[in-house]
């Protein structure tokens, strides 16, 4: 049976996937940490600035885009979070002029956690089959 500071950071978790979500930033800013970490893919880390601009980018291409969580575990002071990112393709996203196409692509998060407050995120996204439902492959 999950603990109290296990149901904490399943609502922390929750919280900051809804502000990403909604785009809304007081909410995001009071939950991740200036100094936070963030792998996204295989890229280098990146800090705060940097992760702002990696999902402006998702955002402006997926206006609507929402993670809808699949399955949600917490391990400490982590939460992982098996995700799909849905949405619709209306804005332009990595060159790609907007298509108009619904996508649904797999999403694992990992998350950690100082108090209340996200200090290191990693992020997995089907990049592929991203691409391949924007290009019609």
């Amino acid at each position: 049976m999950a603990d109290s500071s296990d149901d904490a950071i399943r609502e922390l978790v929750e919280c900051l996937y809804g502000s990403i979500d909604n785009q809304d930033t007081s909410t995001f800013d009071a939950l991740v940490s200036p100094r936070v970490v963030v792998e996204v893919g295989s890229s280098d880390p990146m800090g705060l600035e940097d992760w702002r601009a990696h999902l402006q980018e998702i955002y402006l291409g997926f206006p609507d885009g929402r993670h809808q969580i699949e399955e949600l575990l917490v391990a400490g002071s982590h939460g992982i979070s098996r995700c799909r990112f849905v949405g619709t393709h209306t804005g332009e996203f990595q060159g790609r002029t907007p298509t108009g196409k619904k996508v649904s692509v797999a999403v694992i998060h990992i998350d950690r956690f100082q108090g209340d407050t996200v200090v290191g995120h990693r992020a997995q996204m089907d990049m592929h089959g991203l691409l391949a439902q924007l290009d019609g492959d």
